[in-house]
């Protein structure tokens, strides 16, 4: 069996993890901009701010959401600030910046929309 480099495996793993957690999405540049289907992944977390540490107890902490897309380059190779990835009526995200290239992903931190900014929006077909 032919050896494979740890690249490769990284690689494959992200591939197989996009594959089995990915949703549909249509990538809208800028206002007016033809839609364009792509496969992401809602890479959403909550995140402790205000955490003194494990032995500091008492003090106050919040958790807040931080939410990002990953998406494949070969799909599209940036993201713009301003951009919308619209995924379900009522669910889209404006795209604030986005980390540099990860290989063959890429990162972008998001802001969702309300219901009332997405309304309207394209939406991809279910299928």
């Amino acid at each position: 069996m032919p050896s494979r480099s740890f690249r490769t495996i990284l690689r494959k793993g992200r591939r197989d993890l996009h594959e089995h957690m990915k949703v549909a999405a249509l990538y809208i540049a800028f206002d007016g901009a033809e839609p364009v289907a792509v496969d992401v992944r809602d890479h959403s977390r909550f995140v402790g701010t205000g955490d003194m540490g494990s032995r500091v107890k008492g003090y106050a902490e919040v958790a807040e959401v931080v939410p990002k897309i990953i998406f494949f380059r070969d799909q599209i190779e940036d993201a713009r600030y301003g951009a919308v990835f619209s995924i379900a009526e009522g669910e889209a995200y404006r795209v604030e910046r986005t980390d540099p290239p990860n290989d063959e992903t890429r990162t972008a931190y998001v802001t969702p929309l309300s219901a009332e900014e997405a309304a309207g929006l394209p939406v991809p077909v279910a299928v």
